[in-house]
């Protein structure tokens, strides 16, 4: 479920293409039918696939999950849109291009995950302090 970074970023996106003309703006960010994007917009009969981040960091740019990009090291949306959201300051939009993000820009990342069988109340309740 997206962070609270992740939704003011999603909101400022949605609003954003509302300004620039996108008639239909369908947010996909939980259909796994549609890995590796968030938002699908569409304008005059073309649709482009953007992957939302927010970032309270200038020019940081959060990491992606492995199925934003396809085995290729290639951006699996038509664009990155980075919502910089600093302190009180009015939120940037960056809208990189999949064609910006060159392969030889991309790190694989390797971690690990606690499963969702032991993150429940029977396991952890014993370890409240």
């Amino acid at each position: 479920m997206p962070n609270q970074t992740e939704q003011r970023a999603i909101t400022f996106v949605k609003n954003y293409l509302r300004r620039k003309g996108y008639t239909k703006i369908e947010d996909v960010q939980r259909n796994r039918q549609h890995n590796g994007y968030d938002l699908i917009a569409r304008k005059n009969g073309r649709k482009i696939k953007i992957e939302v981040k927010g970032c309270k960091r200038p020019w940081g740019i959060p990491d992606p999950y492995v199925t934003e990009f396809d085995e290729k090291k290639r951006l699996v949306a038509d664009y990155l849109y980075v919502v910089y959201l600093i302190g009180r300051t009015k939120p940037k939009l960056c809208a990189i291009p999949r064609r910006a993000l060159k392969p030889k820009f991309i790190r694989p990342k390797y971690g690990y995950r606690i499963s969702g069988a032991f993150k429940n109340e029977e396991n952890l309740k014993k370890y409240l302090k």
